[in-house]
């Protein structure tokens, strides 16, 4: 690979790898982390059969439910969650590897660098790695490309960033002398291993680096545990989504009991609320506004949507009723007539033609709207 007169050994640099990788590792981990939270259930387990009377059983009802909620803080959500994000995650740190290899691909050297260590150029490459620039980093810093190359004239290594930087390392001191040490760097699939020499006493050592990353000690039984906590078991995987969802709802529903004990004057009330079905509305209605003059009450079809609104109307037998005082008085016998019950008349009103009056009531069906009815019953309702 020609990079501006020095050379590149075409080495290759590889993150991405196939997708089975990525699947095995996120399983090793799901199973490593569903062994340690399996410990702390089986710990408390044991302690709640050690208090129980022994009268009691660990299975009956009361306990178990205590143990279905403690499984799932330990181990269940956990493994619920994990299950559901596996292949978002696997596909992001492929995407991740993707990225690493193009940028390793298509990184070069801004210009020919000089030999740190002798002055001259000929140098050629012999890594290439991702690195974060600085000590102390923050974590979304960005990796970049660190090249290092040999000299072909004193056969010493030196290191640039891609914009031509040259890397500066800390000095390393001799174990014995305390005198700065040189450093020459071999390198294999599986390991970097750092030949340090002190050219003034000559003690020379070597640090071993692993690459090749470090299998995990899977352990006997592990592929059972991987079916049953990768929840590849369909019968343990359907039971334990139906247990979240049953905790989930009695979770709700202890809310539920908690507002309603913290507003307990409110539920009541809702409770006093009379609930009209749409037949009763004329013969509640009716018997007061004919007292006050107004006959043929008759209801529209009801429109049914998200809220139930029926309309309705009727005639003025008093015909020396102007029309504001007659919307102004049917209108009041209306919300009276409505007050206790689940009804309220709408907000544009009574519309007068003539003697011939008409309006809208809509239902309080939704908690929500019950409760809003009780809080402001005097307001009519939009």
């Amino acid at each position: 690979m020609d990079h501006g007169g020095f050379r590149d050994l075409g080495m290759s640099y590889q993150h991405l790898k196939e997708r089975v990788y990525y699947e095995s590792l996120y399983d090793r981990l799901t199973v490593e982390s569903a062994r340690k939270g399996i410990v702390y259930y089986d710990k408390f387990v044991a302690e709640l059969k050690a208090k129980l009377p022994p009268e009691d059983k660990i299975d009956r009802p009361g306990n178990a439910l205590i143990l279905n909620l403690f499984y799932m803080q330990a181990v269940g959500d956990e493994l619920l969650e994990r299950y559901e994000a596996r292949d978002d995650k696997i596909n992001s740190w492929m995407a991740r590897d993707q990225a690493k290899d193009e940028q390793m691909a298509n990184a070069r050297l801004a210009e020919e660098p000089i030999c740190q260590h002798c002055g001259r150029q000929g140098m050629r490459i012999i890594d290439k790695s991702l690195m974060h620039r600085g000590e102390g980093y923050a974590r979304d810093e960005s990796e970049e490309v660190l090249f290092m190359l040999k000299c072909a004239h004193c056969d010493k290594n030196s290191g640039f960033w891609q914009d031509g930087t040259s890397w500066k390392t800390k000095a390393t001191l001799c174990l014995k002398c305390g005198a700065e040490v040189t450093c020459k760097t071999s390198k294999s699939k599986k390991s970097l291993v750092f030949i340090y020499s002190c050219p003034a006493c000559g003690h020379s050592y070597k640090e071993k680096m692993e690459t090749g990353g470090t299998r995990v000690k899977l352990g006997p039984g592990y592929e059972s545990d991987r079916l049953h906590y990768c929840l590849v078991d369909k019968e343990f995987r359907d039971k334990l989504f139906e247990l979240r969802s049953g905790l989930e709802g009695l979770a709700e529903l202890g809310k539920k009991f908690k507002e309603q004990e913290d507003n307990k004057p409110v539920y009541d009330a809702i409770s006093q609320i009379k609930k009209l079905k749409i037949p009763e509305l004329a013969s509640t209605l009716a018997p007061e506004i004919e007292k006050a003059g107004y006959v043929e009450l008759s209801l529209d079809k009801p429109e049914i949507g998200k809220d139930v609104i029926v309309g309705f109307n009727c005639l003025d037998s008093r015909t020396d009723r102007e029309d504001y005082d007659s919307r102004k008085d049917l209108r009041k016998l209306v919300t009276d007539g409505l007050k206790g019950t689940n009804w309220r008349l709408m907000s544009d009103g009574i519309s007068y033609r003539l003697g011939y009056l008409s309006g809208r009531l809509r239902a309080c069906e939704r908690e929500e709207d019950l409760i809003k009815l009780v809080q402001t019953p005097k307001q009519p309702e939009n």
